[in-house]
């Protein structure tokens, strides 16, 4: 499955994504860097799948 398509099956099942975080570096307040390579699958994913991201990141 692509990233996209595990983000629609996780939506389908009520999967809360807000509690979730992929990121290799998340700072002391658990925001996540947004620039590492499992942010920038996670963003991917959630585009291509045309989901709203709702991870926290540092530089938002």
């Amino acid at each position: 499955m692509t990233k996209a398509e595990i983000i629609k099956l996780g939506l389908s099942l009520g999967v809360d994504y807000s509690i979730t975080r992929t990121c290799y570096d998340l700072d002391e307040n658990g925001l996540a860097c947004g620039e590492c390579e499992a942010c920038r699958l996670r963003k991917n994913g959630f585009a291509q799948a045309g989901a709203h991201d709702p991870t926290p990141y540092q530089n938002q």
